[in-house]
């Protein structure tokens, strides 16, 4: 599995917070104040803009190109997507037309299909990221839950996906497989 780089991001913002600490201390000219209430407000100013740059940086900064590779291992694969799905279910062969959504943060990321006949929600993902061995893939896993007029004979299921995506992130492609034994294949684009 890809390596998140977790402890690099706690290192950059422990440095971030002395650095901050510091810079602080000396514009408020109390270098050499032992006033526990000068200390104490430092820190806690320091540790605020701390804080807003951190979720800041989750949120939207680490798709900046400057943190790709030595702090951010993944791209970001947000947006909208279409494309098929070619399925296997009761011995029936099948396709049908998809829109996948992806929201993703630095932490975190889901997943949402839609088809003309049900939603499915990620329930969790990951990435799976070896360029030596030719790996880039998404993998999660997900809820499905068919409208209610087609239950009789679509339950309710769950499922896990592995899409691989290329270089610049444009496609993914790969298969699935349910509990409720269907597999399938799919193709998408960034819209």
């Amino acid at each position: 599995m890809v390596n998140y780089n977790i402890k690099r991001f706690c290192w950059v913002f422990g440095v971030l917070l002395i650095a901050l600490y510091l810079l602080i201390v000396f514009l408020r000219g109390h270098v050499g104040d032992y006033n526990v209430s000068h200390l104490w407000s430092d820190l806690s100013s320091s540790i605020s803009i701390t804080a807003i740059i951190a979720f800041t940086f989750e949120k939207w900064l680490w798709k900046l190109s400057i943190f790709k590779g030595w702090l951010v291992p993944f791209p970001s694969l947000a947006g909208k997507w279409k494309g098929t799905i070619n399925y296997s279910w009761n011995n029936e062969e099948n396709s049908k037309d998809i829109h996948l959504t992806i929201h993703q943060t630095f932490l975190r990321i889901q997943i949402i299909i839609e088809t003309d006949e049900s939603k499915s929600r990620s329930i969790c993902g990951s990435f799976d990221i070896e360029k030596m061995r030719g790996r880039q893939h998404l993998i999660y896993s997900y809820l499905n839950e068919p409208n209610a007029t087609v239950r009789d004979r679509s339950q309710i299921h769950y499922g896990t996906a592995m899409l691989e995506f290329n270089d610049s992130g444009e496609t993914l492609n790969g298969t699935y497989w349910t509990d409720r034994k269907s597999v399938g294949d799919m193709n998408l684009k960034k819209v």
